[in-house]
C-alpha cells in the first residue's frame, strides 16, 4: 500500500461512481458529486478519457459500459436506502469499515445528527484526509479511525475514538469482504457483534462465486495483477451461517436483479454483474 494513493480497486470504484454521477448509468436518482474529488491524478485523467469515449460511443457500447457502472451505482443506492432506514429508526452512530474513498459523510444530509467513524488502514486514511481538505462533512461528526487489521483490535480502536458500544450503530461494510479470508471475516464479525448495542444494523456487501467464463477470468486476472485478488467470494448460505456464528440475525439478502427492479435500472447482464449482494443483519440481544 502506497500512502500517496488508495488501493487500485478503491480508486476504480470511486471512478465508476464519478462516471455514474456524470449520467453514464441507468439507475435514476444516483448522485455522488464528491467522488471526483477523491480520485488520484491518474484516475482523474482516466475518468476524463472515459467520459469522452462514452459520450462519442454508439448506444450498444454505452449500454455495455453502463452494466459495469450500474453495478456500483445500484449497490450504493441500496446501501444508502438501508442506512436511511436505520437512521429513521434512531441510529446515531455509523461505522464504515474499510471506508476507502467513501463519500457518505460528505454527501448525505440525513447524517446531520450522526457521528460517523471511518475505519481503514492508516496509509489509506492519510490519502483520504489529504484529498478531503476543504470538504465540509454533512455528518454531525466525522472521525477517522486508523486500524491495521493484522495487528490492531477494532473494538479497542473504535472505543478510543469515541464509539459507544451501548448506543445502536449502523455498520457499513462495502466492497471489502470478498478480499478477506474466513478467519479475518469471522474476527471482524465478532468485533462488530461485541461493539453493537441491541438495535444495531449491519449492511454487508459481498460477492457470490461467479460462473467461470471469459469475463470472470479476465476480471480475476486483472485483480491478481493489481495484487488485490478476491479470495473470499461466498454463497448466500455460507454468509447466513456466518451471521448466525457471530450472533447476528439475518433479516434479508438481496442481489442486483432486485436492486435494478427497486430503483428502475436496466436488468444486470453477465455473471459478474449478478454476483454482487447485500445482506442486512441486526443485533437483537446483548
Amino acid at each position: 500500500m502506497n500512502q500517496e494513493r488508495p488501493s487500485t480497486t478503491a480508486a476504480l470504484v470511486a471512478c465508476l461512481r464519478a462516471l455514474a454521477d456524470d449520467g453514464f448509468t441507468t439507475a435514476p436518482g444516483f448522485g455522488d458529486a464528491v467522488a471526483k474529488r477523491m480520485l488520484p491524478r491518474r484516475w482523474t485523467v482516466l475518468r476524463a478519457l472515459m467520459r469522452r469515449a462514452l459520450t462519442r460511443a454508439n448506444p450498444q457500447r454505452r449500454a455495455k459500459a453502463a452494466v459495469q457502472i450500474d453495478a456500483v451505482a445500484l449497490r450504493v443506492l441500496v446501501i444508502d436506502e438501508g442506512l436511511g432506514a436505520a437512521l429513521a429508526a434512531g441510529v446515531r452512530q455509523v461505522v464504515i469499515l474499510g471506508a476507502g474513498l467513501d463519500t457518505r459523510a460528505f454527501r448525505l444530509a440525513s447524517l446531520n445528527a450522526t457521528h460517523v467513524f471511518e475505519v481503514d488502514h492508516p496509509q489509506t486514511q492519510a490519502y483520504k484526509q489529504r484529498v478531503a481538505v476543504g470538504l465540509r462533512p454533512l455528518a454531525r461528526a466525522l472521525t477517522f479511525v486508523p486500524v491495521d487489521f493484522e495487528t490492531d483490535s477494532l473494538a479497542l480502536r473504535l472505543g478510543a475514538a469515541g464509539h459507544r458500544p451501548d448506543v445502536p450503530t449502523a455498520w457499513l461494510w462495502e466492497g471489502v469482504v470478498m478480499y478477506l479470508s474466513d478467519a479475518s471475516l469471522r474476527a471482524t464479525l465478532q468485533s462488530i457483534a461485541s461493539a453493537s448495542a441491541p438495535g444495531s444494523v449491519l449492511l454487508l456487501h459481498y460477492n457470490e462465486p461467479a460462473a467461470p467464463d471469459a469475463q470472470t477470468w479476465a476480471m480475476n486476472a486483472l485483480l491478481r495483477l493489481w495484487r488485490e485478488p478476491q479470495i473470499g467470494q461466498r454463497p448466500r448460505a455460507v454468509m447466513a451461517a456466518e451471521m448466525r456464528r457471530a450472533g447476528l440475525e439475518l433479516e434479508r439478502d438481496s442481489g442486483q436483479v432486485d436492486w435494478a427492479q427497486r430503483f428502475g435500472a436496466h436488468p444486470p447482464d453477465g455473471p459478474i454483474a449478478r454476483q454482487s449482494r447485500l445482506l442486512v443483519a441486526r443485533r437483537t440481544a446483548s
